[in-house]
């Protein structure tokens, strides 16, 4: 039922942009760079403690405009150090012309869970992303193949959304999914699904406030003892829930204070399920327009298997926080972070980091 369903909104979509893909506009077309310099004081690279480093340069490419009055595309290319140019994001949205003021959305493209993860790095007031979001999505956030409806819903001068979305389903396996699973890459996950309720009001003048909850369930593992034994695909639900206050009391300041709590479930080779929580917090004060100062404080207490075997006892529980400020001007941000994986977690090393990230970026449209 959830592969028909993802095959007729895929068709219905593909037949709607080609029925109203002239257009005489240009897209929209922005460049942004990307250099980071470093400092640390982590025991498992001793050899480079104190000492400033740069990281190698890294650049996105954003291209956007409207296929016709109904029909808006957008995609995003990425050169990261080392790597090739990879497609992030590439989908089409129908925005208008749908009844029950509803919108349908299909492609590759940053799952709007909570509040942070559709927004793209370079857009945060600090540079790493969030400890819950590097546990739970990965290190390039929750990203797949989807088609999304999403509905307006009546709810007077609050305005209401509730989305829902039929995934491919590769969102929690990670880009090293092809070359570390121990079943050939041919094998593709199950499906996998995603929802979200959103509602944004004024709470004065000023002020504005939004909430949200989301949930998303998919595939997070594949495992196969042996080529012999049966495929086990192993799911995982996180659920999440978010608030944003943004007080605006001035045209070149603003205020703005923002959350998230998550919580994930996900089963284990040996039958049994690990649950996992975190959260974060940041406040971040602009001011003069392009000057920004806050701090930002990160929780979680994270269940998962060891890799050397799936025995009940080697179940590892680790507890991580992540505490800072940052400031920034423009495009240039500065904050501290602590670099963080398996390795670190198992051994309860958590060196601390400073970073400083310089952005030049340019932009282009009809």
């Amino acid at each position: 039922m959830w592969r028909f369903a993802f095959v007729l909104c895929t068709a219905l979509l593909s037949f709607t942009v080609a029925a109203f893909s002239q257009t005489t506009l240009n897209p929209d077309i922005s460049l942004v760079g990307d250099v980071e310099s470093y400092i640390h004081n982590d025991p498992l690279r001793a050899d480079e403690q104190q000492k400033l480093k740069l990281a190698d340069p890294a650049l996105e490419m954003f291209v956007t405009g409207y296929l016709n009055p109904y029909v808006r595309a957008s995609g995003t290319v990425s050169w990261h150090s080392g790597g090739n140019a990879e497609v992030e994001e590439i989908y089409a949205t129908v925005v208008r012309g749908l009844p029950l003021r509803s919108s349908i959305t299909a492609g590759k493209h940053l799952l709007p869970f909570g509040r942070l993860n559709p927004v793209h790095e370079h857009a945060w007031s600090f540079v790493m992303r969030p400890l819950p979001h590097e546990l739970f999505f990965g290190d390039e956030g929750l990203n797949d193949m989807a088609v999304r409806v999403s509905f307006s819903l009546p709810t007077g001068s609050a305005y209401t959304e509730l989305m829902g979305a039929v995934l491919k389903g590769e969102a929690l396996l990670g880009h090293e999914h092809a070359e570390s699973s121990e079943v050939a890459p041919e094998i593709d996950p199950n499906l996998g699904g995603f929802a979200r309720l959103t509602t944004s009001m004024a709470v004065s003048e000023h002020a504005e406030l939004a909430l949200g909850a989301s949930i998303v369930n998919a595939v997070h593992d594949i495992h196969q003892e042996d080529p012999a034994a049966p495929i086990h695909q192993l799911r995982a639900t996180i659920a999440g829930v978010d608030a944003k206050y943004k007080l605006k009391p001035s045209r070149y300041s603003t205020l703005q204070i923002e959350g998230e709590g998550l919580f994930r479930r996900s089963d284990a080779e040996n039958g049994d399920h690990l649950n996992s929580y975190g959260g974060y917090g940041y406040l971040d004060y602009r001011f003069r327009q392009v000057y920004n100062l806050g701090g930002i404080f990160e929780y979680a207490k994270v269940k998962e298997m060891s890799e050397d075997n799936a025995a009940e006892s080697d179940v590892i529980e680790s507890r991580v926080w992540r505490a800072g400020l940052f400031i920034g001007r423009g495009n240039i941000r500065g904050s501290p972070g602590r670099p963080l994986d398996r390795t670190r977690r198992e051994q309860g090393i958590l060196g601390t980091d400073a970073s400083v990230d310089i952005q030049p970026g340019t932009a282009s449209g009809s």
